[in-house]
């Protein structure tokens, strides 16, 4: 990161962000050529790792490109918000955010109750709960659930 000054320095602070994020933007490499996609997700942490949890339809691009590459980078961000500047110094305009990135591989999930386990995780980063659900075992064979371990994040905060 060129900018130390504004990086989260504690992990802790970068959970923190990634617990205010809904969308995470999930980034692949298609034929030479970048793919992104933006997905709501849920997560959870294991000492300093982070795993995401998606879930999508069984077929498409991305699941073309995962068979072949499964490799992805990541970006989330929150606040989001404009600073206005001044005539006299129009560097001072920017943008208060902070944000989260990362890479990592895509990992399929197939076993029903590790399916059920990640939708929960999903519903309750997205509802802030710790709902649980059952779910008709004929939505879970027809939808995709996978997830990113990423041990290699950073976040940024800039005021």
């Amino acid at each position: 990161m060129r900018r130390k000054d504004r990086e989260i320095k504690h992990i802790d602070g970068v959970f923190e962000v990634v617990d205010r994020c809904s969308i995470c933007r999930l980034a692949m490499v298609d034929e030479g050529k970048p793919y992104m996609v933006a997905l709501n997700f849920g997560y959870e942490r294991q000492g300093d790792d982070l795993i995401l949890y998606f879930h999508s339809a069984l077929e498409g691009r991305k699941m073309e490109i995962w068979k072949k590459s499964p490799e992805v980078w990541f970006e989330m961000d929150t606040v989001n918000e404009f600073i206005l500047g001044t005539a006299e110094n129009p560097c001072s305009y920017c943008w208060r955010f902070d944000s989260v990135m990362g890479s990592g591989r895509v990992e399929f999930i197939t076993e029903p109750a590790v399916k059920k386990y990640a939708l929960d995780k999903m519903i309750q980063h997205l509802e802030k709960s710790d709902k649980t659900f059952d779910y008709p075992e004929a939505m879970l064979a027809r939808t995709c659930v996978y997830k990113v371990v990423s041990r290699d994040f950073s976040g940024k905060h800039h005021e």
